[in-house]
């Protein structure tokens, strides 16, 4: 039999709570059929791609987050890619979720906005911006 010590569970659910809950935030944001919008459509269009950056750029952070909280301090450099990786599996399934909401469609090019939020906080965590 396995044991599991309940620090370590503690350890796991504080670490990955936040990232799951954001990612059923963005989930349920999906899944609205009607979206709000300005009426002029460069600025809807232009909050529409901010938002998925930033709903995006927030997930990564906190995947991140939570890698880093749950691998030793010596490795943590090594599992740069595991929260880049989740994010993007994440964005992909998000936008084929969207293929069965009435009135909304996916797109691959809103996965790329959904990991140029992912990129831009990678980039400013390991200081290349």
């Amino acid at each position: 039999m396995i044991s599991i010590s309940v620090p370590l569970v503690k350890q796991y659910l504080w670490a990955y709570s936040p990232p799951f809950f954001w990612a059923v935030f963005i989930f349920i944001l999906s899944a609205q059929d009607v979206l709000p919008s300005f009426e002029l459509s460069t600025i809807d269009f232009i909050f529409k791609k901010l938002s998925h950056i930033f709903v995006y750029a927030v997930l990564y952070f906190l995947l991140n987050r939570a890698v880093n909280q749950s691998v030793s301090p010596a490795t943590a450099t090594k599992h740069w890619y595991l929260p880049l990786l989740l994010t993007a599996v994440y964005a992909l399934t998000d936008e084929f979720h969207q293929q069965f909401v009435p009135g909304r469609y996916g797109t691959l090019r809103d996965t790329g906005y959904d990991l140029l939020g992912a990129l831009i906080v990678f980039m400013r965590q390991y200081r290349y911006i």
